[in-house]
């Protein structure tokens, strides 16, 4: 399916970049048919691992300012910085691994619904967190839900198809609001650490702003079919999430690794 206007778009720094090439064989593997333009966004487009990116994949590098390296600002910069084209985003982080064959049905399915209903802001393609609001009021192949002010958890960074326009304004408001919420100058490390340890979407404060700013776009989800935890296997997107806890990287990762053939050593 190709789609020039979709931007699967991923974000990373020199210290992750070894997840790299495993996340493009795996996007290549089980997304084969999903022909979307790849960016990456980082600070040091010279890298060896971004040269190897772009030859072997494909894929498109943005250069971020060294000074908009942060969580936050990084993310809206690198939305900033897509062709004009590009009216929808898939943003992903490089730990998030796309394990299993992609649901295209589901996948085409939210694409049609975006381009026909200008209101959608955005369409999650995991189930965990599982929207807990009605069937999606548009006709859907699957089951999509709508995310609404019950649902404890109303967005994920990663994993989530969104109107470009929505996601930029989203990223702004973010960058701006948490020199509000965190107030004073500190160091830059410390404020990049702070934007990872404070992460908006894992917090109370996070979600309402979310609701706040763009609750005039409704925004569905694709529900949870149990409650264990491989039940994100059984969604549009079947991942894994978060190979790297607290900078060290998780043992399934290092086996996922092997198992595909790309054997990784963590610095």
């Amino acid at each position: 399916m190709d789609r020039g206007d979709l931007a699967y778009l991923l974000n990373s720094t020199p210290k992750y970049f070894y997840l790299l090439p495993l996340h493009m064989a795996l996007l290549r593997r089980y997304a084969e048919g999903l022909k979307w333009p790849v960016y990456l966004a980082t600070e040091e487009p010279d890298h060896p691992i971004c040269d190897l990116l772009h030859r072997d994949y494909g894929v498109k590098i943005l250069h971020l300012a060294f000074e908009e390296r942060g969580f936050l600002e990084s993310r809206a910069e690198a939305i900033r910085l897509l062709p004009p084209e590009i009216r929808y985003v898939l943003p992903m982080q490089e730990d998030f691994l796309l394990e299993r064959e992609a649901n295209r049905t589901a996948i085409k399915d939210s694409i049609r619904q975006m381009d026909s209903a200008p209101t959608v802001g955005s369409m999650r393609w995991m189930p965990c967190p599982g929207p807990l609001g009605p069937t999606a009021p548009v006709s859907a192949k699957g089951p999509w839900a709508q995310i609404t002010q019950n649902d404890t958890f109303r967005f994920t960074f990663q994993a989530t198809l969104w109107r470009r326009e929505v996601l930029q304004d989203w990223f702004t408001r973010l960058v701006t609001q948490f020199t509000v919420d965190y107030p004073g100058d500190m160091p830059f490390n410390e404020r990049m650490a702070l934007q990872i340890r404070s992460n908006y979407a894992e917090n109370t404060r996070g979600q309402e702003y979310f609701m706040k700013w763009l609750g005039d776009f409704e925004h569905l989800a694709w529900a949870r079919a149990h409650k264990a935890p491989n039940a994100v296997y059984l969604s549009p997107w079947p991942y894994r999430p978060t190979a790297v806890t607290n900078g060290k990287l998780e043992a399934w990762a290092v086996e996922l690794a092997k198992r595909e053939g790309f054997p990784i050593n963590a610095p």
